[in-house]
């Protein structure tokens, strides 16, 4: 009886180890769940768009939920519809764009770092055109990368160059 409780006492830390690790990260995995239900209940077409997105599902398994990029929304359940939803996706894209650009991708940069990138996981012409990006302190990185999290609207590019914000 004494050799069965030496065991268990050897084996019960093996055994609490991943279920304190599953509880102790669950409400961060709470809150990034609601984040989602939230704003996909609503925002349908977005939330697609997302579940398809390397913000979603990539291959280091990192997730950036809506509320890490789309930062002090607050949930407005039973309010009126407001005008920015209801906005054609392609005017809402331009709008985003020049904002984007306007401050730098300060979103993308609240998780991306320039300082941390591994230019030997690169393509070539990726690591060309970030060096030549920071040496001329023009690090927004929405004038690359459109429709990282959410799909493009039909016939960006087109409108986009004519606007300045695509080459």
């Amino acid at each position: 009886m004494n050799n069965d409780a030496n065991q268990w006492n050897y084996w019960k830390p093996l055994f609490l180890l991943p279920v304190l690790m599953v509880f102790s990260s669950s409400p961060v995995l709470a809150e990034k769940l609601k984040a989602l239900q939230d704003c996909g209940a609503c925002h349908t077409e977005q939330s697609e768009d997302y579940h398809t997105s390397v913000h979603y599902i990539n291959r280091s398994g990192v997730q950036a939920a809506c509320n890490n990029c789309h930062k002090g929304y607050q949930h407005k359940a039973g309010k009126k519809t407001s005008k920015h939803v209801k906005t054609p996706r392609m005017k809402m894209a331009m709008s985003e764009w020049k904002r984007m650009t306007a401050n730098k991708s300060r979103e993308c940069k609240s998780c991306h770092s320039d300082l941390a990138m591994d230019f030997s996981k690169q393509e070539p012409r990726s690591v060309e055109r970030h060096e030549k990006s920071f040496a001329e302190h023009e690090t927004s990185c929405i004038a690359c990368h459109k429709g990282i999290s959410h799909q493009l609207p039909h016939g960006w590019k087109e409108i986009a160059r004519k606007a300045g914000l695509q080459k």
